[in-house]
C-alpha cells in the first residue's frame, strides 16, 4: 500500500494517550478488518475519487515517428463518512467494588469498543448510506465498484476451481490482501484442501499482526467475520442466489489508498476518547467514544464478491 496510508494499528503505536491507545487497540483485536485496513484521513465529511475506468495505450514507434496521444478514462465518485461511537458510563458502585477507577473504567471502555469493532465490520459490508451509516462494500459493488462471481446459478457448496476463478478477476495487482468469510466455508475450505490430492500445500499457517494463528490459502490471510454487536452472524447464509435464498459469500480484496480499496476517517483523521471524569448529574463517570468512517473504492478491479455457497 502506499505510504500516504496508515492502518489504526500503525496510528495507535504514535499515540500518547493511553486511553485512546487502549480503545483503538481493542477496536483491531476484534476487527480482521481494521487489523489491516489502510486509512485515510480526509477533511470535511466526503472524498472525491477519480475511479479508473480504462488506461492509457503505450505503443512502439519508428525513428522521427510521432507517438499517438492516449489517456486513460476515470469516473468521478464521491465517498462519504457517518459518525459512529457512543457514550461510556461507570457506576459509582462498581469504581467501589473494584476499587480502581482506572480498572473499571478500563473494562467499560473495552466493552464498548467490542461492540464497536462489530457494528463497523456489519455495516463495512451491509451499510447503504441512506440512513445514519456510510455505504458498504456490498451497496458499492452493485453500483459498480466491484466485481461479482456465483459459485453456481442456485448456490452450491464451496469449490477449489470457482475460488480460483473468483481470485483470478482480483487484477489490479497479483493478489489480495485478504479473503473474508464466515466460520462454516473457512472450514469448508480446511476440508477441501485436506481431501484434494496436493492441494493442502497451498493452505498454510501464519500469523496476523497480534501473534495470533490464522489460516492463508495462496500466501493469503483467510480472515473470519464473526457476528455483529447483537450476537447475530454478520456474513450469514439468508443471501438470495437464484431460487436458494440460503446462501452466503467469500470477498477477495486488494487494500490500498489511491489505487483499491481503503478506509475513511473525516474530519481530518479524528478519533475522539474522550473521560470526562465524575458527572453531578449521574453517581458515576462518563466518557465518549467518536469516530467518523467511510470506506472508498478507487479500483473497481480490486475487490471481488463470490456469492451463492451453501452449507450442503
Amino acid at each position: 500500500m502506499p505510504s500516504g496510508s496508515v492502518t489504526l494499528l500503525e496510528a495507535a503505536k504514535y499515540g500518547d494517550d493511553q486511553l485512546k491507545r487502549g480503545v483503538i487497540e481493542t477496536l483491531i483485536q476484534e476487527s480482521p478488518i481494521l487489523e489491516q485496513l489502510p486509512q485515510t484521513a480526509i477533511s470535511g465529511n466526503a472524498l472525491k475519487v477519480q475511479v479508473e475506468n480504462s488506461l492509457p495505450s503505450p505503443a512502439f514507434r519508428d525513428v522521427n515517428e510521432a507517438y499517438t496521444r492516449s489517456f486513460g478514462t476515470d469516473t468521478e465518485r464521491y465517498f462519504g463518512t457517518a459518525i459512529l461511537g457512543g457514550e461510556v458510563f461507570v457506576d459509582n458502585y462498581l469504581v467501589r467494588v473494584r476499587g480502581n477507577v482506572v480498572s473499571a473504567k478500563a473494562r467499560q471502555y473495552a466493552k464498548f469498543a467490542k461492540a464497536m469493532s462489530r457494528t463497523y465490520d456489519k455495516y463495512f459490508f451491509d451499510g447503504t448510506g441512506t440512513a445514519k451509516d456510510f455505504k458498504g462494500i456490498n451497496s458499492l459493488i452493485t453500483e459498480g465498484l466491484g466485481q461479482t462471481i456465483a459459485e453456481a446459478t442456485n448456490g452450491g457448496p464451496l469449490t477449489l476451481a470457482k475460488m480460483d476463478e473468483a481470485h483470478d478477476l482480483l487484477r489490479s495487482q497479483s493478489s489480495a490482501d485478504v479473503i473474508l468469510m464466515n466460520r462454516f466455508i473457512r472450514r469448508k475450505l480446511t476440508t477441501l484442501g485436506r481431501n484434494t490430492s496436493g492441494y493442502f500445500s497451498l493452505l498454510d499457517v501464519g500469523d496476523d499482526r497480534f501473534g495470533r494463528q490464522i489460516l492463508q490459502w495462496n500466501g493469503i490471510p483467510v480472515r473470519i467475520i464473526g457476528d455483529d454487536s447483537s450476537g447475530s452472524a454478520i456474513l450469514a447464509f439468508d443471501e438470495t442466489q437464484g431460487s436458494s435464498s440460503v446462501t452466503s459469500s467469500i470477498y477477495y480484496i486488494a487494500f490500498g489508498e489511491d489505487e483499491n480499496v481503503t478506509g475513511l476517517l473525516g474530519l481530518g483523521g479524528s478519533f475522539d476518547v474522550i473521560d470526562f471524569g465524575e458527572t453531578e448529574a449521574a453517581p458515576g463517570h462518563m466518557g465518549r467514544v467518536e469516530v467518523y468512517p467511510g470506506l472508498a473504492i478507487y479500483n473497481p478491479l480490486s475487490i471481488v464478491r463470490h456469492t451463492g455457497l451453501t452449507e450442503a
